[in-house]
């Protein structure tokens, strides 16, 4: 029984040695895998040290005392002044612990955490809009109109949909350059946010073409909405080497109506009349017709 008495510390010697190894073979190995968590690494490294220095101070102590050892062991390390050694050590190494995690690691690990969730909203917001306009892109317009489309129907309200096309941009690529057609692009999506209302919603669906949702907008108003914008455009004044650069549109509007059976339905009730514009001449509004205009009740003027 004596004999496990004075080898249990030493059994935790033991142990305490392998944690602490196990620590620096994988810190050595990945120095900057862990991020904050090394810190805490760091803690348990102290705190492996403090049982490590501990256990070997009473194993040799108790090993002396059972005689497993020299028993002068027991006469020096029984003295008062050197049995207080081990409970500084504990305190010491309290003090450095909390230390390191109330200044450094909890700071840190918040920092860490900010950053990941700012990474987070910065590929979200990546996944979300077109990177050279600045508008939602088509699948998060479509998702934004997707719920926008239910809540109309549920509360019979009326909801319109305008899609847009910069008429002739193929020209403009080709005699002005690519260059003034991104500008064009950028200065036709700053002019749909300038014309929106905070509630609409407005994405570039690729290429030259834009979508505008309108929530609780019937489709006359959304045909002088569209007039608006159109002359907007259209005085937009964009010039390159000198020479002015037309810019026109051409609009198709669509209405929601309780029948439409999704908003894929009505963005192609929308491009079609977009089509028809296109067809009839360019730089003019064409609204979709279908079903009954009262199926959704109109919003007060």
């Amino acid at each position: 029984m004596s004999l496990a008495a004075a080898l249990i510390y030493w059994v935790i010697v033991a142990l305490w040695l392998t944690i602490l190894g196990t620590i620096v073979f994988f810190y050595v190995r990945n120095p900057h895998a862990f991020g904050a968590t090394r810190l805490l690494l760091a803690v348990l490294a102290v705190d492996a040290i403090r049982n490590i220095l501990e256990n070997i101070y009473f194993g040799l102590y108790f090993g002396s005392v059972y005689h497993i050892l020299p028993a002068q062991l027991a006469t020096v390390m029984g003295h008062p002044t050197l049995l207080i050694l081990p409970k500084v050590l504990n305190v010491a190494a309290g003090t450095v612990v909390l230390c390191l995690l109330l200044w450094r690691w909890l700071p840190l690990a918040v920092k860490e955490r900010n950053k990941a969730d700012q990474r987070a909203t910065d590929l979200e917001m990546l996944a979300a809009v077109d990177f050279l306009t600045g508008v939602y892109n088509r699948r998060q317009f479509e998702t934004l109109a997707r719920a926008e489309l239910a809540r109309c129907q549920r509360y019979m309200r009326p909801l319109s949909v305008v899609m847009l096309d910069i008429d002739h941009f193929k020209a403009v690529n080709d005699r002005f350059g690519h260059a003034a057609g991104d500008r064009v692009l950028k200065s036709v999506a700053d002019l749909c946010r300038a014309a929106k209302r905070d509630s609409d919603i407005i994405a570039r669906l690729g290429g030259e073409e834009f979508a505008i949702m309108l929530p609780e907008t019937t489709e006359a108003a959304t045909v002088q909405f569209a007039e608006r914008l159109r002359h907007l455009i259209v005085d937009c004044a964009l010039t390159a080497n000198g020479e002015a650069i037309p810019v026109t549109i051409s609009v198709g509007i669509a209405g929601a109506s309780i029948r439409t059976s999704g908003i894929e339905a009505l963005m192609r009730d929308a491009d079609q009349a977009l089509y028809e514009a296109k067809r009839s001449g360019r730089n003019r509004i064409v609204v979709a017709r279908h079903g009954d205009p009262a199926d959704v009740h109109e919003a007060a003027e």
